[in-house]
């Protein structure tokens, strides 16, 4: 009894190290954030953060996964209700547009800008990255084929339009404040996506996206 209060606790302890991490990095940005603001405002002594982070690398790293873990979560949660028909794909773009000018999003340029050149910190973010990445092609090819069974791999070009559309706009919300454009290049890209979802292969006489040959 008393190891697993033990475990419990230290498990709590981390995951409030690496929460509190997130809100220290959205609050004064990836450069100001510092170990001992971490370790301070999560209520941890530096010895705790030290167990369980040894690098300042360490616990920046499990916070992003912490992070795209959520979304990841959230996205298939959204996913699944377009599936069974409680949400159609414009509800779906309206969650990935909420999602990407908003915390999740400024947070991931955060990390994402550091990475660019720190080798150390990009070298340990790629598989995180990867599996985000991975995980979102799964998603939207299991909720696509459904009802077309063989345009998975549309399906996934066309999901990765949609996500570089909205990260895309993401980038301007920093500089640029104003909902009603946005809400027009949203209109927009909904209007497509849909002929897209019905009909992913029937544009011209051609598959819409060719799969590239290898040699």
């Amino acid at each position: 009894m008393v190891k697993r209060e033990k475990q419990a606790r230290s498990i709590a302890t981390r995951e409030k190290l690496i929460e509190t991490t997130l809100d220290v990095i959205y609050d004064v940005g990836y450069n100001r954030a510092s170990t001992p603001e971490f370790s301070e405002r999560a209520g941890v002594s530096r010895g705790a953060l030290l167990h369980h982070f040894p690098t300042r690398a360490d616990i920046i790293v499990a916070a992003m996964e912490k992070l795209l873990s959520d979304g990841t979560r959230d996205i298939r949660n959204i996913a699944g209700k377009v599936t069974q028909k409680q949400l159609g794909t414009d509800e779906f773009v309206d969650f990935l547009w909420s999602m990407f000018s908003g915390r999740f999003y400024y947070l991931s340029i955060e990390f994402i800008n550091e990475a660019r050149t720190d080798e150390e910190l990009r070298l340990k973010m790629m598989p995180v990255v990867k599996k985000f990445h991975e995980a979102l092609n799964e998603i939207w090819a299991e909720f696509q084929t459904r009802e077309h069974p063989s345009s998975s791999h549309e399906a996934q070009v066309i999901l990765n339009l949609t996500v570089c559309l909205v990260r895309g706009m993401g980038i301007q919300t920093v500089l640029k404040n104003d909902p009603e454009y946005f809400a027009t290049l949203l209109d927009a890209w909904k209007t497509i996506l849909r002929q897209l979802v019905k009909k992913p292969s029937e544009v011209g006489k051609t598959p819409l996206f060719a799969t590239q040959e290898t040699s």
